[in-house]
């Protein structure tokens, strides 16, 4: 049974010992978790961002290195594996650390490794876990909720052995009782949580105008109005949580006032700027949501904003290339236009984080945050995953993002997400939250509340019954229907088939008895009020002569039926009701059968495609097809495994073009291209090969009504293809440096992402080769990160 910490924590603990280790009073939350963890319980602590959540991590890695047992930390991204790795060498310089990504393995047999949630997904699977380890930190677990990347938080809690703690950090959710049961299998969960911020935030809006505008204005009534409300902070919601009707009703006034005067968006940010540094509320971070118009906004900041004697002017140039000497290829670095630039930012106390620039220079902004260098940092969303920096007040430039389909407004979980970056424990005794108003449409009264003060998110399952589950359990030696059927049946989905069946069943029941009671009630012959309702339901189709003849039946029924109109409309009814339980009682049937139904259409797509073969009535075998598509993760296993006797013939650098494929490269739309593009004719064949495959396996699950777990509407690129193979034949710093300025179609970052990917589909196909005895096209995969590795496109990292 979950224990739920909601009580003040007593102060005459034996567990005193354990927080005593800590230099400061532990929260009650964080005194639970230590507890739980002391008592070989599951700890889920949902909190607020900045309160500590990460301190009983800490002390569960401390705890058990002392007892000589292993921890695995995972991270939802790269980066934060990459920052915590750092971090903790930095404070616990007696335990030995190692880090495990796509590119990166250092020191995997240490007393604690740090990995991303994916690598800890398919070493459960390979059956290769240690048996030292005793617990494992899933840092934001809260990306259980993430649509794409959520199973694999799923996936890794079910294959986890039973004798693994588990230590679960979250921010705030909703009902996180119901996720503590779910994980509730063979050990009890202990849930702590913050009910208020430990840093409480307050929200403003912020508008400007300018004097020329005001001074136009002949109403002194108005003209004072917005001279009162421009140019100041105009609270939207308190430190204790209120939304502030007034603070609305403030802002839509004077915006509407406003209406007539365009203010440019270097004026809104230099005046914003200018009064967070005279109120002493920087550091800020200004969330953008275009990585275009985050650089953009970073160049039109003018207003000086460091301080009067500060020397960061003088030596932040120094101190970034003594950061990055400690790279061999420093030099390569120093002379980037990127580089460069960036350190001219940094020198005005501004910076940039995005997903666009190369890792070296997002890493380079972080250490400067850290040393409270940087007093505006423009940044994406992705900043606000987790990455710790000491932030007093968060900027929103926009409220609305692109979520792939379209434009929408900030989710009340997204919102939170952002705004709580600002207000750090220890260091502030309030945040600032401030909106950009002038930037953007003021959302309705009832649209900005919910953002502002909406519920926190709800964990719901994003596990899917896919070919990789199955290849998976496969692989780890569970090879029989009942294996997946149960597998599938301890997942989250699984408490929500049966929340959902008890709602319809309760619903079919009410509808069984609304049916009964209705029966009893009707005067006129059923099959006379059927027959009244046919002809009513005929006469707005039918040409004159036959509605004549309608109307005059309808007639004649009414008068030997006095009550057939009120009875047909019961009657009418009660076959709506009629029908309706039927469509419930199908769709319990479906509930029912769901995960049967669902995991036997799986395996018979894999039977068909003689990936498995059966061995008995419920037991499944791999073929040798089989065994190659249960080693890939990074791209479509059957599809690759289709093709993949295709590639073989390949040469290195074609098989770099081949993989660019399935990056998944941000490119200017207009630059698209929706067909293969290069002259290479043996790649031109596999590409339509791949997609042809693509298009089997899309139709396959649409008429078998699969779930889905891959997109199958843009599955390949072709834009790389060239540009890779190009980029094989460099040999030399100078033609890098060139090719990046004059070829590029993306950003040096997004490239860099894009080789780093070719990079793990090149490891993973090499290991899938050495299993299979493929050893030839094994020996040209190992060729590939030699051929692309190079310049400042590298997984290299200050942090490592």
């Amino acid at each position: 049974m979950v224990i739920i910490c909601s009580e003040p924590y007593p102060n005459d603990s034996k567990y005193n010992e354990y927080f005593d280790l800590f230099p400061h009073t532990l929260s009650d939350f964080q005194k639970y978790s230590i507890q739980a963890i002391v008592d070989g319980h599951h700890s889920l602590v949902t909190a607020h961002t900045g309160s500590g959540k990460s301190l009983p991590a800490e002390f569960a890695i401390q705890f058990f290195k002392d007892q000589g047992k292993k921890v695995i930390y995972t991270s939802p991204i790269k980066a934060l594996s990459n920052q915590k790795y750092y971090e903790f060498i930095q404070k616990y310089p007696h335990i030995s650390f190692g880090i495990m990504t796509g590119d990166i393995k250092i020191n995997p047999e240490a007393d604690v490794v740090i990995m991303t949630t994916e690598i800890l997904m398919n070493s459960l699977f390979m059956g290769s876990i240690s048996e030292d380890l005793a617990c494992v930190v899933f840092d934001e677990i809260h990306y259980i909720n993430d649509a794409d990347r959520g199973k694999v938080w799923e996936q890794s809690i079910l294959m986890l052995p039973k004798h693994i703690q588990m230590i679960m950090l979250s921010g705030t959710i909703d009902a996180p009782e119901k996720f503590a049961e779910w994980c509730e299998k063979s050990k009890t969960v202990v849930l702590s949580s913050t009910h208020t911020r430990i840093v409480p935030l307050v929200h403003y809006g912020y508008l400007v105008t300018n004097e020329g505008f005001v001074k136009k204005i002949q109403d002194k009534a108005i003209q004072k109005k917005i001279q009162e409300s421009t140019g100041k902070l105009i609270p939207l919601k308190t430190e204790n949580g209120v939304y502030s009707e007034a603070g609305y009703k403030e802002l839509k006034t004077t915006k509407e006032l406003l209406d007539d005067c365009h203010q440019k968006r270097q004026h809104v940010m230099n005046s914003l700027a200018l009064q967070l540094r005279d109120r002493d509320m920087l550091p800020a971070i200004a969330f953008v949501f275009s990585r275009k118009h985050a650089e953009l906004l970073a160049n039109e900041i003018t207003v000086p904003l460091l301080e009067f004697d500060s020397k960061v002017a003088y030596t932040v140039k120094r101190e970034c290339e003594q950061i990055v000497r400690k790279l061999p290829n420093y030099s390569e670095y120093l002379e980037l236009p990127e580089y460069k630039h960036l350190v001219s930012l940094l020198e005005k106390g501004i910076g940039v984080h995005h997903s666009g620039m190369i890792p070296i220079l997002r890493e380079i902004v972080e250490l400067m945050i850290s040393k409270k260098y940087i007093k505006l940092l423009f940044a994406t969303e992705s900043f606000a995953i987790g990455l710790n920096c000491p932030i007093r007040t968060a900027i929103f430039t926009s409220l609305t993002k692109f979520d792939g389909s379209g434009m929408r407004y900030l989710l009340p979980h997204e919102y939170n997400q952002a705004a709580s970056r600002c207000g750090r424990r220890g260091l502030d005794t309030i945040g600032h939250v401030v909106h950009c108003n002038n930037l953007f449409d003021l959302p309705t009264a009832t649209e900005y509340k919910e953002m502002l003060c909406g519920k926190p998110q709800t964990l719901v399952s994003k596990f899917r019954i896919s070919f990789p589950v199955v290849l998976n359990l496969m692989r780890n030696n569970q090879c029989s229907i009942n294996d997946f059927v149960e597998f599938v049946d301890k997942s989250m989905i699984k408490n929500e088939l049966t929340k959902s069946l008890k709602t319809e069943s309760t619903y079919a029941e009410k509808l069984k008895s609304e049916i009964e009671n209705n029966t009893m009630f009707t005067r006129t012959p059923t099959d006379v009020c059927n027959r009244y309702n046919y002809l009513k339901d005929l006469l707005p189709t039918v040409a004159n002569k036959k509605r004549k003849e309608a109307d005059r039946e309808i007639s004649s029924i009414l008068s030997e039926h006095r009550n057939c109109m009120t009875d047909s409309d019961q009657i009418r009814k009660l076959n709506n009701k009629r029908r309706e339980l039927e469509d419930v009682l199908h769709y319990i049937e479906y509930l029912e059968t769901y995960v049967n139904i669902h995991t036997r259409t799986v395996c018979d797509i894999l039977l068909e495609r003689k990936f498995i073969e059966q061995t008995s009535e419920s037991d499944y075998t791999f073929t040798s097809r089989g065994r190659i598509a249960s080693g890939i993760a990074e791209m479509h296993p059957l599809v690759t495994a289709d093709c993949l006797n295709s590639w073989v013939e390949l040469t290195p650098k074609q098989i770099v073009g081949l993989l660019s494929c399935f990056t998944d490269v941000k490119i200017e739309q207009d630059l698209r291209s929706s067909v293969p593009t290069t002259n290479d004719q043996a790649l031109k064949r596999c590409m339509i090969e791949i997609l042809d495959t693509f298009r089997i396996y899309e139709d396959l699950e649409r008429v078998r009504k699969t779930d889905p777990a891959y997109n199958y509407a843009n599955p390949i690129i072709y834009d790389m293809v060239d540009t890779m193979m190009d980029w094989c034949d460099l040999s030399d710093e100078v033609e890098c440096r060139l090719f990046i300025r004059d070829k590029l179609l993306c950003s040096i970052g997004d490239f860099t992402k894009a080789i780093l990917k070719i990079s793990a589909i090149a490891k993973e196909l090499t290991a899938t080769c050495e299993q299979n005895g493929m050893v030839e096209f094994q020996h040209k995969l190992s060729q590939i990160d030699g051929l692309t590795l190079k310049f400042v496109a590298t997984s290299q990292s200050l942090y490592l």
